[in-house]
């Protein structure tokens, strides 16, 4: 029984050493693994931060561009509007002077200011039968156009000059890029 403990003593330090590197490789190996896959996320987050930074980026350009695009069709709007008040304010004034100057007949000056939709009124044109809206719309067309007269030179560039500074006001006011 002395040998048997003898051989036991002399076996139990190495293997009190093998099962203590076994264990302290073994939480080596696990803290390594640990390490690694830390690392492996920190890395994967840093991927994702870096994906969302660029698609913030890229939705801020297509929003930027999106803005600008928008801005350009609002100013091409308001120029039209304005181009349009000008061309407007010509024919106002166009059909003032020839008032003014007694020119216009009385049916001329009614036409005038009148749509489409009061002159079939006027004329007693029924609005759901297709061919007399489309005479109708001629004769309006027609009649509205017999509606002019001509006015002096001085008076007729005058308001060409006038409806001419106007535009040049509206593409100042809204230049187009």
């Amino acid at each position: 029984m002395d040998s048997i403990t003898r051989e036991l003593n002399k076996l139990s330090l190495p293997s009190t050493i093998l099962i203590a590197s076994i264990v302290l490789g073994s939480v080596f190996f696990a803290t390594q693994i640990i390490k690694q896959r830390s690392i492996e996320r920190q890395q994967q987050v840093k991927i994702e931060q870096e994906k969302q930074v660029q698609l913030d980026k890229e939705l801020k350009a297509q929003e930027d561009e999106e803005k600008a695009e928008q801005e350009k069709k609002k100013s091409k709007l308001e120029l039209d509007d304005c181009i349009s008040d000008a061309e407007q304010g010509y024919s106002d004034n166009w059909h003032r002077e020839c008032k003014v100057r007694g020119k216009l007949s009385e049916r001329c000056i009614s036409l005038y200011k009148m749509t489409f939709s009061d002159y079939l009124e006027d004329t007693g044109t029924d609005k759901e039968d297709i061919d007399a809206g489309l005479k109708a719309y001629d004769d309006f067309s027609n009649e509205k156009s017999d509606c002019s007269c001509m006015l002096p030179t001085t008076i007729a560039n005058g308001l060409g000059e006038n409806k001419d500074n106007l535009k040049d006001n509206c593409f100042k006011k809204y230049p187009q890029k």
